[in-house]
């Protein structure tokens, strides 16, 4: 396992199934990213409507979660972010195909998520995307099956109708619920101070939506715990950090000096 920085990288993507994963994930690299005078966006898949305690609540719900996106942006230092309206819990199903991805520009307004990626990714350029690991939801299975293909195809000269081809240098997955593990166990791990933990936590208590039982406690505790773990074992004691797993599709390229 080897430290990495963004010493180079320009321009940040994250993919997030739900308004707060990147908060969760890489919300630390997200913030010292924004200070260092990078620049951020957020492609969040779903509106969150399924946290609300009921079917005719969930519209309320969604308009609260945006605000609380919009919170957790000022203070990150999210500079664009991009809503893709799949309905929460079938982001897999837009995967597939069966559920479609609403674009005004689009013919029918409609595109298939697929195409909605590459066009995403082929307009804001990242040098670097962020994007879930598979875990127990859904959801964020669904993105980290896609996410491979679209940066990939994004690349590729083909579908001149959805811009200029962009590669992506580096892909990393990163965890929410549950550690990473098997084939995207963490293999690099990004050092954040103690004024980007300080951000995440503090973005992450702007999601009042989410207080049901002990849900955002439980978060916090855990970024808390996770960023203390992976800091002290790979970087020294009262250091911090967040893990990810490197792309296999877009391998970390190291060239000889010349």
């Amino acid at each position: 396992m080897a430290g990495f920085n963004l010493d180079g990288i320009e321009r940040m993507m994250v993919f997030g199934a739900h308004p707060d994963d990147e908060i969760i994930g890489p919300g630390g690299s997200i913030h010292g990213h924004h200070e260092r005078g990078g620049q951020v966006a957020v492609v969040t898949f779903t509106g969150g409507g399924t946290a609300a305690a009921s079917p005719a609540a969930m519209d309320a719900m969604i308009e609260q979660r945006r605000r609380e996106m919009k919170a957790a942006d000022d203070i990150l230092g999210v500079d664009t972010r991009y809503l893709l309206q799949v309905p929460s819990q079938q982001v897999y199903g837009a995967v597939m195909g069966s559920v479609p991805v609403y674009d005004r520009d689009a013919p029918g307004n409609q595109l298939t998520l697929h195409h909605k990626l590459i066009r995403l990714i082929r307009e804001y350029q990242p040098d670097l995307i962020f994007t879930h690991s598979p875990d127990n939801h859904r959801d964020h299975c669904g993105i980290a099956l896609i996410t491979s293909q679209s940066v990939f195809q994004a690349s590729e000269a083909i579908l001149d109708h959805l811009g200029e081809p962009h590669n992506a240098s580096l892909v990393l997955h990163y965890s929410v619920e549950r550690e990473l593990e098997g084939d995207y166990s963490s293999n690099l791990v990004l050092e954040i101070g103690q004024a980007d933990l300080d951000a995440k936590m503090t973005a992450m208590e702007t999601q009042v939506s989410q207080t049901r039982g002990d849900y955002l406690q439980h978060f916090k505790d855990m970024m808390q715990g996770r960023a203390l773990l992976w800091g002290a074992k790979h970087f020294g004691a009262g250091r911090y950090a967040e893990p990810f797993h490197v792309s296999g599709n877009t391998p970390i390229r190291i060239a000889l000096g010349r």
